[in-house]
């Protein structure tokens, strides 16, 4: 008897805070979001992911509604004496389902290396935490873009299993692409998201490659929304600037419907 065929991935938004929202501010959002977004949050998964100080807050607050919940980051160890850090157990409790790991910023800023973050994915899986892995080019890279991401994939997958791999949600976000007026190209980043695609079908099978979402991250706003999308490996966008304005933010929301549903 053959398999069934791979299940249709379901759109993909994720808005990061970075450290820029309140509990107060972060509380207001979700209200706002959504009032805004209404049916569109059962077309699209929308993932949020607020400063460590208001995940509990956030969870509380989005408990019934489709929303979902992710942490910035974690620590690289379960161990408690580590003055400062957050565990993958902690962000269990506060009521986190998925956890950011490999952001440029955390790569540059604190020091994290392919091998901490891989570190990271087999605490969080053993956690019960979706990984958000976000791979890239970083800004001095001038290699080809699919040995960048090959060579990044090789180290943070090491050991995975297939269905690991198929949990998780992949954020293609060149460094380049970071805090600036427009995000990459569309043709960068369909690209991207083909060779990241691509990389996992060769490793994990076609069906896990078929199942897995992957979207684009980097200076995204909903002027550049839609053609960001036009690519069929590109499963979503995630936001920061723009994802913390509830009005936008819906807008990004329903271009992503409107492309993928």
């Amino acid at each position: 008897m053959s398999s069934p065929p791979p299940t249709p991935r379901k759109p993909l938004a994720q808005a990061n805070w970075k450290m820029a929202m309140t509990v107060a501010e972060s509380l207001a959002f979700t209200r706002q979001l959504t009032a805004l977004a209404g049916d569109l949050l059962t077309q699209v998964d929308v993932v949020l992911s607020p400063p460590y100080t208001a995940l509990h807050a956030v969870s509380q607050a989005i408990a019934g509604t489709p929303l979902q919940l992710a942490a910035q980051n974690m620590a690289a160890t379960a161990e408690i004496a580590h003055t400062g850090q957050v565990s993958a157990a902690l962000l269990v409790e506060a009521g986190c389902q998925w956890v950011m790991l490999g952001h440029w910023e955390v790569r540059r800023w604190v020091g994290d290396d392919d091998r901490l973050v891989r570190r990271k994915i087999g605490l969080a899986l053993q956690a019960g935490l979706r990984p958000f892995p976000l791979v890239g080019p970083a800004r001095d890279d001038t290699r080809p873009l699919e040995h960048a991401l090959v060579e990044q994939l090789s180290r943070l997958l090491e050991g995975c299993l297939a269905e690991q791999v198929g949990r998780m949600a992949f954020v293609f976000e060149p460094e380049t692409a970071i805090g600036q007026a427009a995000p990459a190209s569309p043709q960068l980043v369909a690209a991207g998201c083909h060779a990241i695609r691509g990389w996992i079908a060769g490793q994990f099978g076609d069906r896990t490659a078929a199942e897995v979402r992957i979207i684009y991250g980097g200076s995204v706003s909903p002027a550049h929304a839609g053609e960001l999308l036009t690519s069929p490996d590109v499963d979503g966008l995630g936001a920061a600037r723009q994802g913390r304005d509830p009005a936008a933010f819906t807008e990004i929301i329903r271009q992503i419907m409107l492309a993928k549903t």
